[in-house]
């Protein structure tokens, strides 16, 4: 034996006995490790060695996603011998499934999580298969219990439109889940999408803490029934649930988090329960909402509602300890005033009807909105973060004037506004007004610039020539673009220490207090990133042709050419 070949055996034997002392670890530390891992990272440690395997075996985590059966077509095919393998690999995995139950009973094993996501097949009569499956899982005293049933059984798909099949008549086709599991005294996390609760004479769910259930069929006794049965409840979501036309919560005494959304059906609404701290409501039909007993809320989302201006003025004085408030495409409102002392963070978006807004918040840290130029009424505060996205319906230059008068007022409030539009149109101030109205922000250093239209046309040159007169002498500008071709560019600009040249003043800076950025720009630096940030170019133009510089930045990236010119 040469010395070469000694030492790469004294090198696998070195490698051999690293991996002898993780597979010596006791098991839970293995079974530690797996729960970092994919289901199939998992399956394949089995040959590792021994250890692995039995950790395997008696592993108490068995999620079987959608990442388990990628491998089954969806869809039926046309061609026999496809349909016929397809037909195999299904069964292979459904046996599989079953199989690694077994087993797990057998050992005895008590089973942590049991996931079974069926979602995307397009395949009939699994109810047997998933009977089975509920029951080895509730025998294996599971406690976190999560299941997705095919979308051609979902009560999701209903159309309630006149003509179109009933509610109940689409629920024929549902899963009903086995009572059983609905008495297990081992689920502490339930999750269940696309199936039917039925007439139940009892449920107690004696240790669950969280329930979710999306796109379920419920009648209003059966829900009534399920949330008297959890007195130790936590999270509850409901998310396109449909079959129940009143929700009351106010039995559930352990509640902290609540979120309801596109439950086409729910005309009556109460929460009355002191402990909740985060509530979402999402409902597209006019609800009568009662949250007044909520005392010690901190974050709450109306969303899509019917909202009255009386109702919401007399309900925020209701939460002395709300921090987060969120209203969004709630077009009935057309005042909304808000006077808190605990808010911190305010969302306002897309509410189409409104016409003012009225803030009395001193507390309040980060402001956002999306909307039409409205009317604002701000309270003594100080912003650290304000994010701006007016909506441009015309060219009209009154509206550019109110739009101008609103970043003044944020700049006076705000340490950082940030600003969004639809495609830069928000930033090209038009001439006219430029020599009439003052710059809204003086004393920024930077500037963030977002882009939120799809496949738009961007005049990236146009865009900072006008972010430069809202705000001169910033130091660096952002624009970015996160849909479809994601882009960003950075400019870095750096000064002449005169903010004059031969000849005087510039003409174009006259009638400003802060001379013109297009002729004391000494020299700017793009760093431009697209798709990844792996994928950074960067440029420095100087020189008095800087402006012509930038806009020739298109022609170095043709794949561009189609959003973006510069």
């Amino acid at each position: 034996m040469n010395r070469e070949s000694g030492g790469d055996i004294v090198i696998m034997e070195e490698v051999l006995s690293s991996m002898d002392r993780i597979s010596n670890l006791p098991e839970p530390i293995l079974h530690c490790i797996l729960s970092f891992l994919s289901f199939k990272q998992v399956v394949q440690t089995t040959v590792l060695s021994q250890a692995w395997e039995r950790a395997w075996r008696t592993f108490p985590i068995l999620e079987f996603d959608k990442t388990f059966f990628n491998q089954v077509p969806s869809v039926s095919c046309n061609n026999k011998i496809e349909a016929q393998l397809g037909d195999e690999k299904l069964s292979r995995a459904l046996n599989y499934v079953e199989g690694t139950l077994r087993t797990r009973r057998r050992e005895m094993i008590r089973l942590d999580k049991f996931t079974l996501d069926l979602y995307e097949l397009r395949v009939k009569e699994l109810g047997p298969f998933v009977d089975r499956c509920i029951f080895s899982a509730l025998e294996s005293d599971v406690k976190e219990l999560k299941l997705a049933l095919p979308f051609h059984t979902s009560a999701r798909v209903v159309d309630t439109r006149p003509g179109m099949p009933s509610v109940d008549a689409h629920n024929k086709r549902c899963y009903n889940l086995p009572q059983e599991v609905l008495c297990s005294k081992s689920i502490q996390v339930l999750a269940l999408s696309c199936c039917k609760l039925q007439s139940l004479r009892s449920v107690k769910l004696s240790s669950l803490k969280k329930l979710c259930l999306t796109s379920v069929y419920a009648a209003d006794l059966v829900l009534e029934s399920l949330v008297d049965g959890c007195p130790l409840i936590e999270h509850l979501s409901l998310v396109n649930c449909l079959g129940f036309n009143t929700l009351d919560l106010s039995g559930l005494t352990k509640l902290n988090e609540f979120k309801v959304r596109n439950c086409l059906e729910v005309l009556w609404l109460s929460i009355q329960t002191l402990n909740v701290k985060t509530v979402s409501i999402q409902l597209s039909l006019p609800c009568e909402i009662n949250v007044a007993s909520c005392k010690n809320i901190k974050n709450l989302t109306l969303r899509l509602l019917s909202l009255k201006d009386e109702w919401l003025c007399s309900q925020i004085p209701n939460f002395p300890f709300l921090e987060n408030l969120n209203l969004v495409g709630c077009d009935k409102l057309k005042s909304i005033k808000i006077s808190s002392l605990s808010l911190k963070m305010l969302k306002i978006f897309e509410c189409a009807g409104l016409i003012e807004v009225k803030i009395e918040a001193p507390n309040l840290s980060i402001f956002r909105y999306q909307g039409d130029v409205v009317s604002f009424s701000i309270g003594a505060m100080t912003l650290l973060e304000t994010h701006l996205s007016f909506n441009k319906n015309n060219s009209d230059i009154d509206w550019y004037s109110e739009y101008i008068g609103l970043l003044a007022m944020f700049h006076n409030v705000s340490k950082a506004v940030n600003l969004k539009s639809y495609k830069g149109e928000n930033a090209d101030i038009p001439e006219d007004l430029r020599q009439i109205r003052s710059s809204p922000f003086y004393g920024y250093n930077n500037l963030d610039f977002a882009i939120t239209g799809t496949r738009v046309r961007v005049a990236i040159k146009n865009t900072i020539d006008g972010l430069l007169w809202i705000s001169p002498h910033l130091r660096t500008v952002t624009i970015k673009s996160f849909y479809w071709n994601w882009f960003s560019f950075k400019f870095e600009f750096s000064y002449k220490k005169q903010a004059v040249y031969e000849g005087g003043i510039a003409q174009c800076c006259k009638s400003r207090p802060i001379s013109c950025w297009r002729q004391c720009i000494e020299q700017v630096v793009v760093e431009y990133t697209s798709n990844g940030v792996n994928n950074v170019k960067r440029y420095i133009f100087n020189g008095e042709d800087i402006w012509e510089k930038i806009d020739w930045l298109a022609d170095l990236d043709t794949s561009l050419a189609w959003s973006v010119e510069l």
